[in-house]
């Protein structure tokens, strides 16, 4: 049985969320700081300062002893203990709890279940990249072990809306609530001629990137260049048209978007969106871009307007699409220009946490 969240008592003040994430430094009230003393966290989860909450991040680990003990504790147990741990005194006094990603969640919802102070009593909220995909392919197990941590959350943020339906069956679709993602629209940003210019560009190193099908779609155009920047060794035998990378930092990475004429995102259908990221980063960049409708992209989608949509593995229909962009210019630039207006007004990280800081204020 769920263990429901007793309502915090009335404070004054802002609301306060303890944060359970991985990150490089941010720190509690930055956002009174100059921008050039502030960290970013991950998805910019630190904009929720920007919101009227007082985010409380726990300091990464920096001991060595800490750091070994750390890890061979969560690699016995399969469990990510060492943030809830150290959050415990802070949760004492937090009107909510943030999990990044599901993995932070994993021990606040089992101490919940043990009705065990002070996780039994904070509501819980969750940003969850892949529960949907492991409920609907992952084997009984992990199916088992997702529903018995969901069912100790209180709320679960996703970037998509298809997912609603996958946490329906595991009875939790009451919990969903689908939050547009976003992208740092102030450090993506279109830019004048680089050189040297790309004609096709492509970057990845998840598991949803479609690379096999991206290669066949290359054979078709051996007149078209192609520069794809992924993991060595994860595409074996390229055609000659094609360049491969590895992965950049993220100022080049930002240079490689703003070079290149078209930018690519084959996908995989997986049941959460896989390649937003790189979309929206394009996108906010002002450039032409093609990604793979699927169920969970279909939102990030405006197939003729904002971006081009890629027949899921089909390389004669994404050599078709890729074809038309480069040899249309002004489709480029028309598709570019309404591509970095839509991210503006649709998908920016500030929106992400805007509505994110909503749901916390709901259920606080």
């Amino acid at each position: 049985m769920s263990t429901p969240a007793a309502t915090p008592a009335p404070t004054a003040g802002p609301l306060r969320v303890l944060g359970l994430f991985d990150h490089a430094g941010v720190r509690r009230g930055q956002d009174r700081l100059p921008l050039s003393g502030r960290v970013s966290g991950p998805y910019r989860v630190d904009l929720l300062m920007d919101e009227g909450v007082d985010l409380v991040p726990l300091a990464p680990a920096t001991g060595r002893i800490h750091r070994k003990l750390r890890d061979v504790v969560e690699h016995r147990t399969g469990v990510r203990v060492d943030l809830a741990l150290r959050g415990l005194p802070r949760a004492v006094r937090a009107d909510a709890v943030l999990c990044m990603l599901e993995d932070k969640a994993v021990l606040p919802a089992a101490l919940r279940r043990r009705r065990i102070p002070p996780y039994r009593s904070v509501p819980l909220v969750v940003v969850s990249c892949w529960w949907a995909e492991e409920i609907l392919h992952g084997s009984a197990e992990q199916r088992r072990r997702i529903a018995r941590t969901v069912r100790q959350v209180d709320r679960i943020l996703v970037f998509s809306r298809n997912q609603v339906e996958a946490f329906g069956a595991i009875g939790a679709a009451e919990k969903m609530v689908p939050i547009p993602f976003g992208v740092d629209e102030d450090w993506y940003t279109p830019a004048g001629p680089r050189r040297p210019r790309m004609q096709v560009a492509a970057m990845g190193i998840d598991r949803g990137r479609d690379f096999e099908t991206l290669m066949d779609a290359a054979r078709l155009t051996p007149e078209i260049r192609y520069d794809v920047f992924t993991q060595p060794g994860r595409i074996p035998s390229p055609p000659e048209n094609v360049t491969l990378h590895p992965p950049t930092s993220m100022q080049q990475h930002r240079e490689n978007l703003r070079a290149a004429d078209l930018v690519l995102v084959p996908t995989h259908d997986l049941a959460y969106p896989t390649g937003q990221s790189v979309l929206l980063e394009a996108m906010a960049c002002g450039r032409c871009t093609a990604v793979t409708r699927t169920a969970a992209m279909d939102e990030y989608v405006d197939d003729g307007r904002t971006n081009l949509a890629l027949p899921l593995h089909d390389a004669a229909g994404i050599a078709a699409v890729v074809r038309r962009a480069c040899a249309d210019p002004l489709l480029r630039s028309r598709l570019g220009a309404a591509a970095r207006a839509e991210v503006e007004e649709r998908f920016t990280f500030r929106r992400t946490w805007r509505e994110a800081a909503a749901v916390l204020r709901g259920i606080a």
